[in-house]
């Protein structure tokens, strides 16, 4: 049993070391991110050197902790990774959706525009229609009081200022007393 205990630390320790230097391979191929892993990697190398130092002095115990942590150290590596990546892909989302309110409020005010265009068109179309059925007004007295039912006036005599019943003669201004 305790054997199998030494072999399961043994294997413990050589998978630390294994995914250490794993992910620091793979950090060294990401040149896009070597600003946000420097620091770890080398922290992470150096782990993996102090290992190998303490192999060589026949250190394992102290060796396995200085690989597990240099395992951490890459893996902190891979993790800044992938949170630079998050918010890079949070920032760009939050931009589309800046746009796409912006674009929404945008495309809401041209259509309530369209609406308050459509409702002053629809009331001038029925003031115009209004226009059309309603009878035209008379544009004689006459014409209104023929419609009215109502007799029509008499017209007034045109005889240059005489009265009425006067004699003809009278309207000329002769002093003869209306003869012939």
């Amino acid at each position: 049993m305790a054997g199998a205990a030494i072999g399961a630390a043994a294997w413990a320790a050589s998978d630390d070391r294994a995914a250490a230097t794993a992910i620091v391979a793979e950090m060294d191929r990401d040149t896009a991110h070597k600003s946000v892993t420097a620091e770890a990697v080398a922290h992470a190398r150096a782990a993996l050197r102090r290992g190998d130092e303490l192999r060589a002095a026949h250190d394992d115990a102290h060796a396995r902790l200085a690989d597990a942590l240099a395992r951490e150290w890459a893996e902190t590596a891979r993790d800044a990774v992938r949170a630079v990546d998050a918010e890079r892909a949070a920032a760009a989302l939050r931009v589309a959706a800046t746009d796409a309110g912006a674009r929404a409020e945008r495309e809401r005010a041209l259509l309530e525009e369209g609406i308050a265009q459509n409702g002053r068109l629809r009331a001038q179309l029925e003031a115009i229609e209004r226009e059309a059925t309603k009878e035209p007004e008379k544009t004689s007295k006459q014409g209104a009081l023929i419609d009215a039912g109502a007799r029509t006036a008499p017209r007034p005599a045109n005889d240059g200022g005489a009265t009425r019943g006067a004699p003809r003669g009278a309207a000329r201004g002769t002093n003869d007393g209306g003869a012939p």
